[in-house]
């Protein structure tokens, strides 16, 4: 949900509250007012109507009937109670229902006769007052709100709209792209400070993407050039004649090891430049055909250790890749398999729209399961292994946003990797 809307809608469910509280409070404040003012009244007649029988006293066996809201009647004996006030309902003439209204009772004493006397008012038309007033405040209230809410949304689009630039301009920005990130500039000082900060990030990671990027391609070509050097200058020794079996062994064991550090120098090298997400060019890779291609150099080793290949590939399966990221995957998987599986056994292939599924007979694995995808954690009974073959396949699934997956069936003796697309 978007902030502006999320705003809004608390500023109305904070507003629903409030104005039914409004309702409520409102009414009560009108009634007791009301109450108020006819309290007033009736005690306004009170004196009237005393103030009538001091000046012209009735007979008994008449009393003045001025008002349908005034009676008068003679009490036996004396009263000295206060005068009393208290809300009741009759039902008026004319009228079908019950109504409410105000009722005040009194005693006046008038030479020895005392006069009970009751003064009624009706509440119906200030209630239907009060009503009116409620109802027309309410709408008033939320006729306000809605005017407010509505310029909420349009005040905060227009506020707001240098962030969103500045997240429109952050979600393409591309370290490695021709063009520094260029944010937007608002009068906002909030906003202001953001894109300044943004700006000096991008520029400083910018910076440090470029210093590596030069340092692994430098490294690369710098270690390379001695290893391939010594490499030669080692098969130059070895055609020597003056040599006896043992430095000829201690030759091989050399150049094992200088092919051994150069492959474990290239891996490390492409293990940075993923991590560094220098390989940025995607294209649409035939996974089915790559992984046909790399079975194809295998045949030759697989038909000399009498490795059976199964195949069942889909070659119409695509996916949005780097293809010398894919290459890498993919060969690493097939390579692992065939180094690792046992002769005279078979290595199972499957490529279809959602998974890469290979798998190999073997032993056990030397080491526990979940360290299989570690960094240098290898077999050690092959000298040739670098132990970073499987850290390879796992950074680039993860770079792509796919799962790797690994598991052994003891009584089959099967190695299973699992690609899930």
């Amino acid at each position: 949900m978007k902030l502006l809307h999320k705003t809004t809608l608390y500023l109305l469910l904070a507003a629903l509250p409030i104005s039914l509280g409004g309702v409520f409070l409102l009414h009560a404040v009108i009634h007791r007012y009301i109450r108020h003012e006819i309290d007033e009244l009736l005690a306004s007649e009170l004196i009237q109507v005393k103030e009538q029988l001091r000046q012209h006293p009735p007979p008994a066996a008449y009393l003045p009937g001025w008002d349908p809201n005034v009676q008068i009647r003679l009490t036996g004996s004396p009263q000295s109670a206060p005068s009393v006030y208290s809300d009741t309902t009759i039902l008026l003439p004319g009228e079908k229902e019950s109504q409410p209204i105000r009722m005040l009772r009194a005693t006046y004493a008038l030479g020895n006769r005392y006069y009970g006397i009751t003064l009624q008012q009706s509440y119906l038309e200030f209630d239907e007052i009060a009503r009116a007033l409620s109802v027309g405040v309410i709408v008033c209230f939320l006729l306000v709100v809605l005017v407010l809410v509505g310029a909420d949304i349009l005040v905060t689009r227009r506020i707001w709209r240098p962030f969103y630039g500045i997240v429109d301009q952050l979600q393409h920005y591309r370290i490695d792209g021709p063009d520094e990130a260029q944010f937007p500039v608002s009068n906002v000082a909030e906003f202001t400070l953001l894109s300044q900060s943004l700006d000096e990030m991008s520029r400083r990671s910018r910076q440090q993407y470029i210093q590596q990027k030069q340092f692994t391609d430098n490294a690369s070509h710098e270690m390379q050039t001695p290893l391939s050097v010594l490499s030669f200058e080692l098969d130059l020794l070895q055609q020597s004649e003056r040599l006896d079996e043992a430095d000829l062994d201690r030759i091989q064991r050399s150049q094992q090891e200088i092919r051994r550090l150069s492959a474990m120098n290239q891996s490390l090298l492409l293990l940075a430049k993923i991590d560094n997400h220098q390989f940025a060019q995607n294209a649409s890779v035939n996974i089915g055909e790559l992984v046909t291609q790399i079975l194809d150099n295998y045949t030759d080793f697989a038909a000399h250790r009498c490795i059976t290949i199964t195949r069942l590939i889909d070659k119409d399966t695509h996916r949005l890749l780097n293809q010398q990221l894919a290459e890498v995957l993919f060969s690493n998987l097939i390579k692992n398999a065939f180094r690792h599986g046992a002769a005279n056994s078979s290595v199972f292939v499957e490529v279809s729209t959602s998974r890469f599924v290979i798998s190999n007979e073997g032993d056990p694995l030397p080491f526990p399961e979940d360290q299989l995808f570690g960094r240098f954690v290898r077999n050690q009974a092959l000298s040739q292994s670098t132990g970073l073959g499987l850290s390879l396949v796992k950074e680039i699934a993860e770079q792509y946003d796919m799962r790797v997956r690994y598991s052994y069936v003891s009584g089959m003796r099967r190695h299973m990797l699992l690609v899930d697309f």
